[in-house]
C-alpha cells in the first residue's frame, strides 16, 4: 500500500473510532415542566392515567463507537424527551474510563462491557447496576493478505508459530479469540501473542508487523476495502453469542426514585427497537439511521453501510448465564482472582418495568 494511503487510512480510524464526538444538539421540550409527582413504584402507571413526566436530567457517559447505536437514535427521535428526560452527554474514549466517574456520582448512567476490570470491580462491592443489554459481540479476525492470498494461512490452526494481536487482555474481542482458540484446540503459547489497539491494526497488517489480529466493526470493513487484510473464518460463530455491552446506572441514579431509571429504560428502548428495525441483511438499511449513527461516532455513512452491525438482544434483556460464563472463563485464566456475585449486579426490574409500559 502507498505510504500516503496508510497515512490516511491510520489518521480515519483515528478520528472516526476513538475520537471524542461532540454531543449533538438536543431536541426542544415539546411540553411544559410540570409539578414532581410524589415518587413511583417501579410497576408501570397506565397512560391513561398519568402526567406529564417531569423534567429530569440524566448525565450519561458514552463511547462514540457503533454499539451505541440504541443511545444515539433515542436521543435524535426524541424517545429521551417524550419522557421528560434532559441527557447530558459526556463522550469517553473507553467504557471502562467511565467506570470511576459512575462510581463517584459524576455520571448516572454509562454502557459498559464485560471483561476482568469490570468483574474484578464489582468483587471490591462497586456500587452498580446492569439493567438493559445494549450490543452483542461481533469479533473478526483478520489476516495480511499476502499470507491468504500464498495459501500460507487458510485457517486458525495455520497462525502457529505466527504473530496474532489479541488486541487489549481482558476486552471483549481478547475473549472471543481465545475461545475460538480453544474451539480448534490451539493454545496461546503456540502463538506470538501481540497487544495491537483497533486504531494500530491497519498499520500493524500492512508493515507486516503482525500477522492477524482481532477488532470490532467498522474496522475489518475499512481495512477489507483498501485490501490490507482478509477476514478468517467466522471467530465470533465459533465462540458463540456473546454479550457485548451493556448499560449500568451509579449510585446518583440509585438514590433516585424507581421511575427515573424506568423513564429513561422507556426511552433507550425505543431507541434499541429503532435501531434493530433499521438492520436488514446484517447491516444498517435505513439512511437516517446512519446518519444519524455517523453523526454521533464520526464514522462515515458509506462504511456504516457496509459494516456488519452489531446485533442487539431484541428485548434488552441481559443474559446472566452469559456474563456468568464469561466471568468464569476469566478466572480460570487468571485474571479473575475472586469473582463477583453477578446476580446482585444484573437487576431486570426496571428494564420488566419500561417493557411493561411498552406493550
Amino acid at each position: 500500500m502507498h505510504p500516503r494511503s496508510l497515512v490516511a487510512l491510520s489518521l480515519l480510524l483515528a478520528l472516526g473510532l476513538l475520537a471524542c464526538a461532540a454531543p449533538a444538539a438536543r431536541p426542544e421540550p415539546t411540553a411544559p415542566p410540570v409539578a414532581a409527582a410524589s415518587p413511583a413504584a417501579v410497576s408501570p402507571t397506565p397512560a391513561s392515567q398519568a402526567a406529564p413526566p417531569e423534567r429530569i436530567t440524566v448525565r450519561y457517559g458514552y463511547n462514540p463507537i457503533l454499539p451505541g447505536a440504541p443511545a444515539f437514535l433515542a436521543q435524535e427521535r426524541g424517545h429521551f424527551d417524550e419522557q421528560g428526560i434532559e441527557v447530558e452527554w459526556t463522550p469517553f474514549d473507553s467504557a471502562a474510563l467511565a467506570v470511576a466517574p459512575l462510581s463517584a456520582g459524576q455520571l448516572d448512567v454509562i454502557p459498559s462491557v464485560p471483561g476482568p476490570s469490570l468483574f474484578n470491580a464489582l468483587a471490591r462491592e462497586i456500587n452498580m447496576r446492569a439493567v438493559a443489554g445494549q450490543s452483542l459481540s461481533g469479533t473478526v479476525l483478520l489476516v495480511r493478505k499476502e499470507l491468504v492470498d500464498s495459501g500460507q494461512v487458510r485457517a486458525l490452526q495455520d497462525l502457529r508459530g505466527r504473530r496474532v494481536s489479541f488486541n487489549v487482555e481482558g476486552s471483549p474481542v481478547d475473549y472471543t479469540l481465545r475461545v475460538a482458540f480453544q474451539r480448534v484446540g490451539m493454545r496461546l503459547d503456540e502463538v506470538e501473542v501481540q497487544r495491537v489497539v483497533n486504531t494500530d491494526l491497519a498499520a500493524a497488517l500492512a508493515n507486516a508487523g503482525t500477522d492477524a489480529g482481532v477488532v470490532p466493526e467498522p474496522i475489518p470493513t475499512l481495512i477489507e476495502t483498501r485490501g490490507i487484510g482478509v477476514r478468517l473464518g467466522d471467530v465470533q460463530e465459533l465462540a458463540g453469542p456473546q454479550t457485548g455491552s451493556f448499560i449500568v446506572i451509579g449510585p446518583s441514579m440509585m438514590a433516585r426514585p424507581d421511575a427515573h431509571t424506568v423513564r429513561f429504560l422507556v426511552g433507550y428502548l425505543k431507541g434499541l427497537r429503532d435501531y434493530l428495525a433499521s438492520i436488514q441483511d446484517g447491516r444498517v438499511a435505513d439512511p437516517q439511521a446512519r446518519e444519524i449513527i455517523s453523526k454521533w461516532t464520526r464514522i462515515p455513512v458509506e462504511t456504516i453501510a457496509q459494516a456488519a452491525a452489531p446485533g442487539a438482544p431484541a428485548d434488552g434483556r441481559l443474559d446472566l448465564d452469559d456474563l456468568n460464563r464469561q466471568q468464569d472463563f476469566w478466572e480460570r485464566e487468571g485474571l479473575v482472582p475472586i469473582k463477583a456475585d453477578l446476580a446482585r449486579f444484573v437487576d431486570y426490574r426496571y428494564l420488566e418495568a419500561a417493557l411493561a409500559q411498552l406493550r
